[in-house]
């Protein structure tokens, strides 16, 4: 597919960075580009238009990027979604995860690897940052190990179910009206049965055993 004649929407309040970025596609021969500042113009833009690539931030005025994203996941299965961001912590990778974006990029990334990513999502593939995959590959399941959903016990199982939200170990352990302790104690039978590492790892595992679903941000 020729750079010309691929559409992309940019999504960012911001219009200094907007401004940045078109300047960066159009150097590379994407000239296609329409640019809006929040996520309501985008969806208004959306009904009329069906572009191969949606460029967003998550943080922007009437409508954040999460809740764009499971509208265009569910209404534009065409295009593809390439989030921009400057978040990095695990809560906003675990949503990006359920959200089933096609990549993510944090913003002060080089310019080079923001056309690269591009290139990787248009081929079918997904791209994350290389700060992001570190974070994701700590979690990684060994697949030499049993991934069998069924060896989850019932409380195990409401645990899961809680770490793959945004909510905090403490919040959990309320939830499920146990101590922390004992929620620590959930989380690291998962860990050992599992091989799994970090929280990412539960979410990754959850949604690989549809004990969770996409777009459940």
């Amino acid at each position: 597919m020729q750079t010309d004649s691929i559409q992309i929407i940019l999504v960012d309040d911001h219009q200094l960075l907007r401004k940045g970025l078109i300047k960066i596609l159009n150097s590379n021969g994407y000239v296609n580009i329409i640019e809006t500042s929040n996520g309501e113009d985008l969806l208004g833009i959306l009904k009329k238009t069906n572009p191969d690539i949606i460029i967003l931030d998550l943080h922007m005025p009437k409508m954040n990027g999460f809740e764009c994203i499971k509208q265009i996941k569910k209404e534009n299965t065409h295009s593809k979604v390439l989030v921009l961001s400057m978040l990095d912590d695990e809560v906003s990778i675990i949503k990006m995860i359920k959200s089933g974006v096609d990549g993510y990029l944090l913003k002060d990334s080089d310019p080079k690897e923001l056309i690269h990513a591009i290139q990787v999502i248009l081929e079918g593939g997904d791209y994350y940052s290389e700060l992001v995959n570190l974070r994701l590959n700590s979690g990684v399941i060994d697949n030499n190990h049993n991934s069998d959903r069924n060896t989850l016990t019932e409380r195990e199982l409401e645990f899961l179910i809680h770490a793959s939200s945004d909510l905090t170990y403490k919040q959990i352990a309320e939830k499920m009206f146990v101590s922390v302790r004992t929620v620590d104690g959930y989380r690291d039978s998962i860990y050992q049965k599992y091989n799994i590492k970090t929280r990412i790892g539960l979410v990754i595992f959850a949604l690989k055993n549809k004990i969770i679903n996409y777009f459940e941000i």
